[in-house]
């Protein structure tokens, strides 16, 4: 081969290599900026009722825990950096409070927690799968004291089927409230779905939402049910 041939195989081969390592180092960081930037958000205005598929949402085949009414994300965040290797999943209506939840865990760099805007009920119904769901939680709901109101609670029938639809054999959940006859009329619906066992919180107890710390510190009663599937 001609010398001057040579020198251009070389140049090219070198040419080559360059255009290669220089690829790699964009996938390199492109998969580290993937690996920092996490999407927390499960947004069915855009995509619709769709099944979420849990390994696919989180990436993992861990357990997940459920929050109805996450408020400022109080116990969804301290819950999320205590267990690591748990997933948990938000749902809160009110935009303000999503937004305050979705700022916190985006500083935080939490990856084990999605966060929903939209009333309750319906993504329980049409986006959760059967018996995915280890434990729900649902924290200080709205009364909706009012009788022609009260179908609008989240502890009525046909959501609590819902809820027990997703829960997995053996999950178990937790109800607090702060409101006496919304308590009382709760009690004996959980019981038609779950065995149930309440009991009021005592001053060893930690707050578990802002709500709690709150009422405590007004020397409210706070009102408890614990239920089970199975």
């Amino acid at each position: 081969m001609h010398a001057s041939a040579r020198a251009r195989l070389r140049s090219q081969t070198a040419c080559r290599k360059r255009r290669d390592q220089s690829s790699a180092l964009r996938r390199l960081r492109a998969a580290r900026r993937g690996s920092a930037q996490v999407n927390v958000i499960i947004n069915p205005r855009e995509t619709g009722f769709v099944l979420l598929d849990f390994v696919e949402v989180f990436g993992n085949r861990n357990r997940v825990i459920l929050e109805i009414g996450s408020g400022k994300g109080r116990f969804l965040i301290a819950s999320a950096m205590e267990q690591p290797d748990v997933n948990f999943i938000g749902i809160e209506k009110s935009l303000h409070y999503y937004r305050v939840i979705r700022e916190r865990v985006e500083k935080r760099g939490l990856r084990n927690v999605r966060i929903v805007n939209h009333d309750a009920f319906p993504v329980i119904q049409k986006m959760i799968n059967d018996n995915s769901v280890s434990e729900s939680h649902i924290y200080f709901p709205d009364p909706w004291p009012k009788r022609r109101e009260q179908k609008r609670r989240i502890i009525r029938p046909e959501a609590l089927g819902e809820m027990r639809r997703v829960l997995a054999e053996g999950g178990s959940g937790i109800y607090v409230t702060d409101h006496r006859e919304y308590f009382d009329a709760a009690k004996p619906l959980l019981e038609q779905f779950f065995r149930v066992e309440t009991r009021i919180p005592g001053p060893d107890d930690p707050p578990r939402t802002n709500y709690e710390a709150k009422y405590r510190a007004e020397g409210r009663e706070i009102y408890e049910v614990r239920f089970w599937k199975g």
